[in-house]
């Protein structure tokens, strides 16, 4: 009987003056238990002592690639990073540069995965285990307590870029369409609608890593409960102002509204076109079926899609 050959994954890590923590980032994907595994990573213009430490590395582990980009954001990063994804690859990690992996943390979703279907579009995703600077526990992310599925997705992201895992048939449902960088929310938020759309969440309430919390986070998740409340209170100022969910459900519908069924189109257009009056808008918020985890959060959605500001 022959040897089962391990399937290989690849880690897609976008870097941006990370000179602070990346190389306990890098030193933890080097020792991950799934060994057939490669790291691609795309500096984002750093101005700071990262891309030596990432040509270090580099030269030290053949299984390390590098990107050295112009600065261009971390959306666009990350969609550099999966444009240019290994041909050879089965699945695809994203990464942050300033967490911390546990050694399980590619094989526990790779095994999850493989229990599914290869040929649709797989989107794995998983808790967070919330440390400090120091790696020092602080607690363990919530975990959704209602259904993931495209009524959320469309009005809220739960998939954590740095959690997400996902397979070829995903990746290539991504490049099949690629959405201007202006219109996104954030790169995981997209894949979390793709998923939700044309594919299969799998959500993993286990974490195998940890989420380090510091000033510079690019976005922060909240470690306390006045924090929790300011980040809910800025967030939804600007989803108010700027309307970001429905300028990337906009951008959605415009790139796939020829491979939606009827109820995900009729889903789509309603959340889009119940607000050109303030009658329609009403109706709208009390039959909708769209949600937020938390309940406060889906009444605050209504209240401001009611006064056209969602």
């Amino acid at each position: 009987m022959g040897v089962i050959q391990m399937k290989k994954a690849q880690i897609l890590l976008s870097t941006y003056n990370g000179e602070k923590f990346v190389e306990q980032q890098l030193d933890s994907l080097m020792n991950q238990d799934h060994k057939n595994l490669e790291v691609l990573i795309r500096d984002d213009g750093s101005k700071d002592n990262t891309i030596q430490i990432l040509e270090t590395y580099s030269k030290q582990y053949p299984n390390i690639k590098l990107i050295k980009g112009a600065n261009k954001g971390v959306i666009a990063s990350f969609f550099e990073l999966a444009l240019n994804a290994s041909d050879t690859s089965d699945f695809f990690a994203f990464c942050d540069q300033d967490d911390y992996w546990r050694p399980t943390k590619v094989s526990r979703a790779i095994a999850l995965l493989e229990k599914e279907d290869a040929n649709i579009p797989l989107l794995y995703f998983s808790r967070l285990d919330i440390v400090d600077d120091k790696l020092q526990f602080i607690k363990h992310s919530q975990i959704p307590p209602q259904e993931v599925g495209l009524k959320n997705a469309i009005i809220q992201n739960v998939a954590t870029g740095c959690t997400i895992v996902f397979n070829r048939a995903m990746l290539e449902l991504f490049k099949s369409h690629i959405p201007a960088k202006e219109n996104i929310t954030m790169h995981d938020a997209w894949f979390y609608l793709l998923g939700a759309a044309f594919g299969k969440l799998i959500y993993d309430k286990e974490s195998h890593l940890l989420y380090r919390q510091h000033s510079s986070n690019a976005l922060g998740m909240a470690d306390n409960k006045v924090k929790s409340a300011m980040i809910r209170y800025k967030n939804f100022k600007k989803e108010g102002k700027e309307k970001p969910f429905t300028k990337q459900v906009d951008e959605f519908y415009r790139l796939f509204k020829g491979d939606l069924t009827s109820d995900q189109r009729k889903l789509i257009e309603d959340f889009l076109l119940k607000r050109n009056s303030l009658l329609n808008r009403f109706s709208y918020i009390l039959n909708t079926p769209l949600y937020r985890q938390n309940q406060r959060d889906t009444i605050i959605f209504k209240i401001l899609y009611s006064f056209n500001s969602y």
